[in-house]
């Protein structure tokens, strides 16, 4: 049993000895270009195409043909068309019209009512639905970039950020609206992109949901979010 207990204290003598000299090596520096890396850059066999800024906007004019959909209309039908018109200042900033057309008719969670609640969705059909939209659109353009799919293609983008102010025609009347949002373009020439939009807008609108026995629909501020997506032309 002593034995043992020597020979136990000489393993744990040795393991100290041996740990301590590990630590007493002395640190050695490796250049920097000798050490790992945890990412590299790709490699592109069109390397200027990737340097160089291929889209240029500053002083040009460009469109924008849109498709959009509220995401957040419970009961008027979601869905418009429009186009809008961009003056670009610089590659910083961009002024221009955004103008679109809504899509008579009732959502489907409206039509969705009628089987619940005969004669409700009547009711729907005379609210005042929105008709079109027209808005002075501010774009500041906060980030060009690119991304590559391949080797070889290389597609530009932009992100920005819109601020909007202007009107939203109802079959009643008129009413001002605020928008702020932001966007994203992806240029696949220098000058065709297709651009997404998603903008929050903020107006006063007639309330579809009246009680049992009246036809006066009360004005209520509304906030609705839209998603715009469409094809632009840069001139």
């Amino acid at each position: 049993m002593v034995k043992n207990g020597f020979i136990a204290i000489v393993v744990m003598l040795a393991a100290f000895v041996l740990h301590s000299v590990a630590f007493a090596a002395e640190v050695v520096d490796l250049p920097t270009e000798e050490l790992a890396k945890e990412s590299v850059l790709p490699i592109f066999d069109k390397s200027q195409s990737v340097k160089n800024r291929t889209v240029t906007t500053a002083g040009r004019f460009d469109v924008n043909f849109v498709y959009g959909m509220a995401l957040t209309e419970p009961v008027a039908n979601v869905s418009k068309i429009g186009f809008s018109a961009y003056y670009n200042k610089d590659e910083t900033n961009a002024f221009g019209l955004l103008y679109s057309n809504n899509i008579a008719g009732l959502s489907p969670y409206a039509t969705q009512l009628e089987s619940q609640f005969p004669g409700q969705v009547e009711k729907f059909s005379k609210a005042p639905m929105p008709q079109n939209t027209l808005l002075f659109d501010y774009n500041v353009k906060a980030f060009y970039g690119k991304m590559s799919l391949s080797k070889s293609a290389v597609i530009n983008t932009m992100l920005l950020g819109s601020l909007s102010l202007g009107m939203i025609q109802f079959s009643n009347k008129s009413y001002p609206a605020l928008a702020v949002g932001f966007g994203q373009k992806f240029y696949f020439t220098p000058q065709w992109a297709l651009r997404f939009d998603l903008r929050l807008y903020a107006n006063e609108a007639p309330v579809p949901f009246v009680k049992p026995g009246t036809t006066t629909y009360e004005d209520r501020l509304t906030f609705t979010t839209n998603l715009d997506f469409g094809l632009n032309y840069l001139f």
